[in-house]
């Protein structure tokens, strides 16, 4: 035996160096970092590239065994990105007739699947140009391509799209759209016949398109097949398609771009060449290759087969080779020949599958060619769910296709059905679906299909059409979270002005209607068959955001404990979400999975106690979702699960069990880190008579399963009861703690509370509520129009103690019912309560000061409102709107309730189609663009109306239009609301705003005449009727002001009041009046006026007599004492005298020049009752003594700046009479000569800044 074991151990070690030798004789993977040159390698990351060179002669040599004839294959490896060698079985899958072939022997297509299992897909084209391959995984993986260098022989890149760098192309396509009436039979089978449809394909080529690739025939043809065995590969697997090159193709590749048939308009003059050439009976879908500025043109949507169009299609690049060429280029056009429109959304086509956010990334999108507005740099290689229904939906309609039986069974999805969520809540969509092929490996894509503009400035969770998540590739998950698990667990839900490259994906904060396709892809080996299933999820904004609340710390746990798990049920429990129990799972990776179980149906209450399991981690999350619905909710941050020695392993800790039964509850004893100390079980704090057994009762070994049994339940009260479970070693001690719930099939009688019995104008939403009672797990509840109920209109079971009636009609008295249940049994029905449902009424108003215009200048927002008086609960409500603008797709248009709620009814739709007339009704069918206007008859509109249903009619309701673009204009031309309410609306015949039912005094008011608050028309003088002319006071306190007041109409008989400053008169005039003898101040004028039997709204006004400022002068000198200035106030004109000078100003502030001494100063007005200033000004540049003669006293100014000083005071003869030291004050010192005799004195001065002698006269 052990012989044996190492001949197949060497054997196999033998067998292993073979394969690996064998792909080593032809791939040789290069050291170099750099990437080799060529244009299409100027866009890849070096560290994301493997480069190779290929020994073509030994691989070709291993290729001549691989044959399609007798399904021949032969294994052959290829790298993948990463460099690992692959090996796939392969075989030889010719896109050429083969009168085509025999003329080209070495241009030949292949096919291949991964020899271990993994469902890899492989298709190359080799020739004497080489090789070219694209390999497509069975999971999210993206494709990755092998492509030749250009500058050196034998040498390839092995690269994927997600590892070039960002750089936008210059491709248009130029398509015209064909404007869809509908977008098809959304619930129509996609590829499933069972049957492989080949087209026969004519493939010409411009004489630049040639020189390209190396100038003759076979060098262009070798392209071709190249390009379209890529192609070939994506139809096969998506559509079921295949195009095979005609027998004579050899005959329109053109060599000399002189010669050529090709100039300008490419169009027309391939589909001539192709007609004249090939002939139109020869092929049934026809194609130009160039090489020239990147761009495109099927020339129509779907003319395969079509005779003089379906040769009308071109692809242009620089670099016409490779997998952009041949995916986002050729793929592309050869897609709208087909049958497809584009999915992008950057801009309106009117063609209602323009469901993927801006740019898009499939097939038929834009990717990295709308600058601004670009999901991700490259497209990916795979049509939309939509992009496949128009190919399907065309394509049945064809009869030129050679249809080939292929014995490949489609997939079928179990139905899933839809779904209401909670608005601002993650949700995730589940596929099954299965196929008879067990070798299938089937491959989901979750595409939200929304039609709509949507844009990098408009793309967030207000949007409310069109796409708010973006396609991703096919996967093998069944499942898709919505957004990203990872950014669920990031907590980052939403996004706004999103770049290139990042998530595109963002949850509702409004309430919306959002529709998903999950489109099953087989990848059978022929040909793949694809099944679709479609789901509808509505976003209310009644309920959420559903929130995990708790483990929102870093906390740290220990294995085996129990923990309270908590969230925000957030309205999710009742209507209109009803999600009435939830599961919660655990992360142990940080949320990059959820495969452990906690706890499964629990209620949803808002909390629930888990046991955590014996798996230590410090990156632990919990997720809790709605166990019959798709929302859900991550706990906030990674907390910590740290190892113990023994786990008590419960499935649950919640425990029911009908009285006389026993309860018998499983557990798994666990271990850990060589714990293998004896425990015992036991029970404490069970109720009286309850008896407990173990089986076992001890356990020394990990992973032990343990049975509780409950016993003797016959003889225990029923009840709710919390019971510890304990096991106990030597060293250790773990507790659990059960729930346990003795059921009886005995019951309380249900009490309802509200409605009361017999109630009348009950709502049509109102919630019915009894009161709670013990032992019950549900209630159901009947709703009947009979007291017999045998015609029940409403049924349900439900949790807790309320329900809310969904079908309730007005006028309606019903009769309802509860009976409580448990898993034991139920109860009786309760005492039968009646109520009946209010009146509900309709009305219509219509908005005012209409039209509106819409300038053409900038861009606008235009609002028009409707005002509504009566505090009503709103049941339903419809927009009827007349628009006239140019370019539709430039409007959003928002009607907003008095509360703040808003729904859009128009968003960016309907591209360069003009005009609305329209009524939107929720209950109407969506809109469709299509002529003039673009939007008629009855629509419902992109948002919810019904988001105001239950609101109050009361308020001021806004319509919102927003013309997001300049240059188009128009107006709205009406608006009205049809409303329908709970109650009666008040009648107001004259629509005069005030209720006919006692509030209008003056019934029958003329249309657009204004009414006071009693409904009484409002006479007004005209605006410019009285012409008020004040005259203040002539001086202050003179009183004589007054006031003249003149009626321009003076036919009316006036009275006017003046009151304030203690005066409140009235005067009696007709022509004119004068009100006089006031004083300064604030005087209130108010006038009335009759004219026979019409009394004039009162007018009032306010006027204000003033008086002349009293008389301001300040003087301020200069630190020189050369200069004085004046700051003036009081008057406008001042006169100012200056040493006998006079001069005028009107300046408030001016500046004098003193001469040396004494200046006399003197300022006035010409109003004489304002005074005189006066002012004596000493201006010196050393001091002044003054008076000189002197009798008695004598003054000597020294200015500012001198403090102190010694004065000497001498006679004629130059004897010291007196001599004395002074302290300035006031600038001045004042000297004694009132002893001295008549005759001439000399006064001496001296201080630190001042030395001077005056001669002196005494009289």
């Amino acid at each position: 035996m052990i012989v044996k074991l190492r001949l197949v151990f060497s054997f196999t070690i033998f067998f292993m160096w073979f394969c690996s030798n064998a792909q080593e004789q032809y791939w040789q993977e290069q050291t170099s970092q750099s990437i080799p040159k060529g244009k299409m390698f100027q866009s890849l990351k070096a560290s994301e590239t493997k480069t190779f060179e290929l020994k073509s002669d030994i691989f070709f040599e291993k290729l001549q065994n691989a044959s399609s004839v007798g399904r021949n294959a032969v294994q052959l490896y290829f790298p993948n990105e990463k460099g690992e060698m692959i090996a796939f079985h392969v075989m030889e899958k010719s896109i050429m007739a083969p009168e085509l072939a025999r003329k080209f022997p070495m241009i030949k297509s292949y096919s291949g699947e991964s020899t271990d299992g993994s469902g890899i897909k492989i298709r190359f084209s080799f020739s004497h140009k080489g090789l070219q391959a694209m390999l497509l995984h069975a999971n999210e993986a993206p494709p990755a391509f092998i492509q030749k260098s250009s500058d050196k022989e034998d040498v390839y890149v092995v690269y994927t799209r997600k590892g070039e760098i960002g750089t936008e192309k210059d491709f248009i396509c130029s398509t015209r759209t064909e404007i869809e009436k509908s977008a098809g039979n959304l619930t129509a089978r996609l590829v499933d016949g069972m049957v492989l449809r080949k087209f026969r394909l004519a493939v010409s080529a411009t004489g630049e398109y040639t020189q390209f690739h190396g100038g003759s025939v076979a060098d262009a043809m070798a392209a071709i097949n190249a390009t379209m065995t890529r192609v070939n590969q994506v139809f096969e697997r998506d559509l079921a398609v295949t195009l095979e090159l005609v027998p004579n193709n050899d005959q329109i590749i053109y060599i000399n771009a002189a010669t050529d048939p090709y100039t300008s308009n490419l169009n027309t003059q391939v589909q001539n060449t192709l007609t004249s050439e090939i002939g139109e009976a020869n092929y049934d879908i026809g194609h130009l290759f160039h090489e020239a500025p990147d761009g495109g043109d099927a020339g129509f949507i779907g003319a395969v087969c079509v005779d003089n169009r379906k040769g009308s299609a071109f692809a242009a690049s620089r670099n016409p080779q490779g997998d952009i060429f041949d995916l986002d280029f050729v793929a592309h056009e050869m897609g709208h020949q087909l049958g497809a429109n584009h999915t992008w959304s950057f801009q309106s086509e009117g063609t209602l599958v323009q469901a993927e956010p801006a740019s898009g990334t499939t097939i038929m999108g834009y990717a990295g060619i709308v600058q601004g507005n670009n999901v991700a740099s490259n497209g990916d290689d795979y049509f939309h769910y939509y992009s496949i229904l128009q190919i399907q939906e065309n394509l049945e309609t064809k009869t030129c296709p050679e249809r080939i039986p292929i014995t490949n069974s489609p997939p079928t999805i179990s139905t899933i059905g839809n779904f209401v969520i909670p608005k601002s809540t993650a949700f995730v969509l589940s596929g099954n679906a299965e196929d008879t092929d067990a070798s299938d490996v089937l491959l989901y894509t979750w595409e939200q299909i929304d039609n709509g503009v949507v844009v990098t400035s408009t793309f967030g969770p207000s949007n409310p059409s069109g796409a708010n998540f973006r396609s991703r590739p096919p996967t093998t998950s069944p499942d898709r979270y919505f957004p990203f698990l990872s950014r669920i667990v990031q907590g980052t839900l939403t996004q706004t002005t999103p770049s290139t490259g990042s998530a595109w994906e963002t949850i509702s904060d409004v309430p919306r209607e959002m529709n998903f396709a999950l489109t099953v892809r087989d990848n059978g080996d022929v040909a793949g068959q694809v099944a679709s299933e479609l789901v509808k999820v509505d976003v209310t904004n009644n309920a959420g955001p559903f929130l995990v609340t708790s483990q929102s710390g870093s906390e740290s746990y220990v294995a085996g404990s129990v923990q309270e798990i908590t969230w925000d049920v957030a309205g999710t429990n009742v209507a209109p979400v009803n999600a009435a129990n939830v599961d919660i799972f655990l992360s142990t990776d940080g949320g990059v999975s959820f495969p452990t179980v906690l706890a499964q149906d629990v209620p949803n209450d808002g909390s629930h106690s888990i046991l955590l399991p014996g798996i230590a981690t410090t990156n632990a999350r919990v997720m809790v979702k709605a166990s019959d619905n798709i929302f859900l909710s991550v706990n906030g941050s990674d907390f910590a699960i740290t190892e113990t020695e023994v786990v008590l392993q419960f499935n649950k800790l919640n425990h029911e069990v009908c009285i006389p039964d026993n309860l018998v509850v499983p557990f798994n004893y666990e271990t850990f880190n060589g714990f293998n100390e004896e425990v015992t079980f036991s029970a404490t704090g069970l109720p009286p008579n309850l008896g407990v057994s173990f089986s076992p009762s001890t356990a020394t070994t990990n992973d032990t399963p343990v049975d509780i049994t409950f016993d003797n339940t016959a003889n225990v009260t029923p009840g709710e009861y919390t019971v510890t479970i304990t096991a106990t070693s030597a060293s250790v001690a773990k507790n659990v703690v059960l729930d346990l719930n003795l059921y009886t099939t005995t019951f309380e009688t249900v009490n309802l509370t509200s409605p009361q019995d017999t109630g009348t104008n009950i709502s049509i939403g109102a919630t019915l509520e009894w009161d709670a009672t013990p032992l019950t797990n549900s209630y159901d509840v009947e709703i009947a129009t009979d007291i017999g109920f045998t015609t029940i209109t409403e049924s349900a079971t439900v949790v807790p103690n309320s329900y809310t009636p969904t079908n309730l009609t007005p006028e309606t008295t019903y009769f309802w019912r509860v009976k409580p249940k448990n898993i034991c049994g139920e109860g009786v029905f309760s005492t039968i309560f009646s109520f009946t449902t209010i009146q509900v009424n309709c009305n219509t108003l219509v908005a005012n000061n209409l039209p509106l215009e819409i300038s053409n200048i900038g861009t606008p927002t235009v609002v028009s409102r409707i005002t509504f008086l009566e505090d009503l609960k709103i049941t339903d409500i419809d927009v009827n709107l007349n628009i006239t603008h140019t370019f539709v797709e430039d409007l959003i248009i928002r009607l907003t309730s008095p509360s703040g709620n808003s729904a859009i009814l128009v968003s960016n739709s309907c591209g360069n189609m003009d005009n609305i007339n329209a009524t939107f009704d929720d209950a109407a069918p969506p809109f469709v663009c299509s002529g003039n206007p673009a939007i008629n008859g009855t629509v419902s509109p992109l948002g919810a109306l019904s988001v105001f249903n239950g609101e109050s009619l009361q308020g001021e309701w806004l319509l919102e239009i927003v013309d997001s673009q300049p240059n188009d204009g128009g107006a709205l031309v009406d608006f009205s609301l049809d409303v329908c309410v709970e109650g009666d609306f008040r009648i107001d015949a004259d629509n005069d705003g005030v209720f006919d039912d006692g509030d209008d005094l003056c019934l029958g008011t003329p249309a657009g005449v204004e009414v006071n608050t009693d409904g009484c028309p409002v006479y007004r003088f005209a605006q410019d009727n009285f012409e008020i002319e004040v005259n203040s006071e002539t001086c202050r306190d003179n009183n004589d002001g007054s006031i003249l007041i003149t009626p321009t109409n003076t036919s009316i008989n006036y009275t006017v009041n003046i009151s304030g400053n203690g005066i409140d008169d009235s005067f009696d005039f007709t022509t004119s009046v004068v009100l006089d003898r006031l004083n300064a101040g604030e005087y209130d004028l108010c006038i009335n006026g009759t004219l026979a039997d019409v009394n004039y709204e009162t007018f009032c006004s306010r006027v204000v007599i003033t008086q002349p400022d009293a008389l301001g002068v300040s003087s301020k000198l200069s630190e020189d004492s050369a200069r004085v200035t004046l700051v003036l106030e009081g008057a406008a004109l001042f006169n100012i005298e200056l040493n006998g000078i006079l001069q005028q100003t009107e300046a408030s502030e001016i500046q004098l020049d003193l001469r040396n001494g004494l200046n006399t100063l003197k300022v006035s007005t010409n109003l004489p009752c304002q005074g005189i200033y006066e002012e004596e000004v000493f201006g010196f540049l050393e001091p002044v003594l003054y008076p000189n003669p002197v009798i008695d006293l004598a003054k000597i100014y020294v200015g500012p700046s001198i403090q102190n000083l010694d004065v000497d005071l001498y006679g004629l003869d130059g004897k010291r009479i007196s001599s004395k030291s002074y302290q300035v004050h006031q600038n001045e010192i004042t000297l004694e000569f009132a002893n001295l005799p008549s005759g001439l004195y000399l006064v001496r001065l001296d201080g630190l800044q001042t030395s001077k002698t005056f001669k002196v006269l005494k009289r």
